[in-house]
């Protein structure tokens, strides 16, 4: 799917920044449940991770196995999916890292960035195709 929006509920969308924040100056990380259709992706819920990466690296997020395996047993046995991942960029971009351009490689995944310091925030959604990240809309929904 190379078209349509990311729709996301105001919830959702502030637990990923609220994650942001708590976690700085670490990277935040977790797994966004849903599914897809012609004119998107729709979040239906997100599960936290518990960044596993080294202590030391302020630049590396990496979601725990666990967590994984519990929602791809749950999907199995008729739960959400996974349809990607968020993390934030503490005191980067919004946009995908070269590690990020490095590391990820699931294509048709959904990646949230959150950009954060001491007074910003900004977050983007992009699609994990072939040749890279594409740009999604990001669309926040005041309704559950």
């Amino acid at each position: 799917m190379t078209a349509g929006a990311l729709y996301i509920s105001r919830t959702d969308f502030s637990r990923i920044e609220a994650a942001a924040r708590i976690n700085l100056p670490r990277e935040s990380c977790g797994l966004l449940l849903g599914g897809s259709s012609d004119i998107g992706w729709r979040v239906t819920g997100v599960e936290e991770s518990r960044n596993i990466a080294p202590d030391d690296r302020n630049d590396r997020f990496e979601v725990d196995p666990a967590l994984l395996l519990k929602i791809q047993k749950a999907a199995r046995a008729g739960g959400a999916h996974m349809i990607g991942v968020y993390h934030s960029h503490p005191n980067g971009g919004a946009e995908p890292s070269r590690t990020d351009v490095e590391t990820s490689w699931q294509t048709g995944m959904i990646w949230v960035i959150t950009a954060i310091d001491a007074k910003n925030t900004a977050t983007r959604a992009y699609l994990r195709e072939a040749e890279g990240f594409a740009p999604v809309p990001l669309q926040i929904m005041e309704m559950e």
